[in-house]
């Protein structure tokens, strides 16, 4: 049996770090808190979920080097079993196939959908540039949708009108990227996709705990890719990823995705498909089997979070026309990131001060994927023009958000940033 991180383990924790990492303290000015590295610590959220997680992660190493079973063995099969049990019903261990990766996990995705060399794959233009090279890796090309005026996931309607240009390539799927923990409208997306008999794969890799309809995201496509690089809302210790067949795949497109992994091998090591070597590490395994039965409360200590950098900037933002992210009428945000927009000749400015102040700002990101110079010189880049991308991508800012900053923290980013952006 594996280290349960039940509610006396997560006890047994959390009083070490509260003492020196996570009680807040009294409200004092912003200029007590400035040129100090305490919050660019909390803000480091591998190396807080590393310190919180130590004992799964001594356990996980420990049972590995005990066994011997370092490579697909019992941490990896009850993983994806545990994952199944993570997306609900339908879903079983056979249709999770952990892999080395989330890239990975898109790419074997796109594969097990029948992507071929030349065929069109549509993916929102602002969107990790990762999403865009699990294309290309295929052969594929790149369908650059433009996103929602209002909203960082991809617009419907492009996905509908792409679909019905006869001068794209012969699209045979779509990406759903659920970009910041927010969930694309994966209800109307599945209708389109059905209606042209295309597949749709979901990019969960920043979504993982984020809600649709009460289900979670992955759960709803013919595929899903989820990450687990260090920093994702489920992390592992380095790299990892899961690749999700949909509950109504059939036995042989599941044996499929698990042949593709480990060199198109049969039982019996014989390759009779084609196949990569991308296979999540047994340690990584055993260490996500202990922290997915935390990601409840991972997630909402991430809203929480949430919570109050909207409470704080409620009012300012009204005044000063800065979108602030929320949930959706029929989907949860489990917010990966919180990225608000500010005017465009002013972002490098506040990046700056946060940078002087100790406060880690980030953007994300600041080329839409069809901006980026590689892709000038593929035949897809130049297709359009991308307003709603181009203008997310000049003026997206992220704020710092983790399950360990302090409430002051937040208050102190809230603080700064009303102080120093002043357009």
């Amino acid at each position: 049996m594996y280290l349960q991180l039940n509610n006396s383990t997560s006890r047994s924790i959390k009083p070490k770090l509260g003492r020196k990492l996570l009680r807040p303290r009294l409200r004092r000015s912003l200029a007590d808190y400035l040129n100090n590295d305490q919050l660019l610590d909390r803000a480091n959220f591998p190396l807080l979920d590393c310190l919180y997680y130590k004992p799964v992660i001594e356990a996980a190493v420990e049972r590995v080097a005990q066994s011997g079973k370092t490579i697909l063995g019992e941490g990896v099969q009850g993983f994806e079993e545990d994952f199944a049990n993570y997306l609900g019903d339908g879903f079983t261990g056979r249709h999770c196939v952990g892999v080395g990766n989330g890239t990975d996990a898109l790419e074997l995705a796109m594969r097990c959908a029948g992507i071929k060399p030349g065929d069109g794959v549509i993916v929102p233009a602002l969107t990790a540039y990762a999403t865009v090279a699990g294309i290309l890796r295929t052969g594929a090309l790149p369908v650059f949708a433009d996103i929602e005026a209002d909203q960082p996931v991809i617009s419907v309607a492009e996905v509908e009108r792409l679909l019905n240009n006869k001068e794209v390539p012969a699209v045979k799927a779509v990406i759903a990227v659920h970009l910041y923990g927010q969930a694309c409208d994966l209800q109307d997306l599945q209708k389109i996709c059905e209606k042209h008999g295309v597949a749709l794969i979901e990019d969960c890799a920043q979504a993982t705990g984020t809600l649709y309809r009460d289900s979670p995201v992955g759960s709803w496509g013919d595929f899903a890719a989820f990450s687990f690089y260090p920093t994702k809302n489920l992390a592992a210790l380095g790299d990892g990823g899961m690749l999700v067949v949909g509950k109504n795949a059939k036995p042989s497109t599941l044996d499929h995705a698990r042949r593709l992994r480990f060199y198109g091998w049969n039982e019996q090591r014989e390759a009779i498909d084609f196949g990569v070597n991308s296979r999540l590490d047994e340690i990584q395994a055993w260490i996500l089997r202990g922290k997915i039965q935390d990601l409840k409360n991972q997630i909402k200590e991430r809203r929480e979070r949430a919570t109050q950098y909207t409470t704080l900037l409620g009012d300012w933002a009204k005044r000063m026309a800065v979108p602030l992210p929320e949930d959706g009428e029929d989907w949860s945000h489990s917010y990966h990131l919180y990225v608000i927009r500010v005017d465009a000749n002013h972002r490098d400015k506040l990046l700056t001060s946060g940078k002087i102040d100790g406060i880690p700002y980030g953007v994300h990101y600041s080329l839409a994927c069809h901006q980026h110079p590689f892709m000038a010189h593929q035949p897809s880049a130049s297709w359009q023009h991308l307003p709603n991308s181009e203008r997310f991508a000049a003026t997206v800012l992220s704020l710092p958000l983790n399950p360990y900053l302090t409430p002051n923290d937040v208050d102190i980013v809230s603080s700064h940033l009303q102080y120093t952006y002043r357009p």
